[in-house]
């Protein structure tokens, strides 16, 4: 491998990582708003649909 090919390599896996980071960020925001909402919702048919109930 001679000193070009090696540059392009070591550069090629900086920006992998760069693209798997904005990966698992995405994926973190999108889950936490998955759960943000489900939250949401248990919280609004706990405090107001189940008291209709009683």
């Amino acid at each position: 491998m001679n000193e070009p090919e090696k540059r392009e390599s070591e550069a090629q896996k900086i920006i992998d990582r760069e693209e798997t980071g904005n990966v698992v960020g995405y994926a973190a925001i999108k889950y936490a708003a998955i759960v943000i909402i489900v939250l949401a919702i248990l919280y609004f048919l706990a405090v107001f649909v189940i008291p209709l109930f009683k």
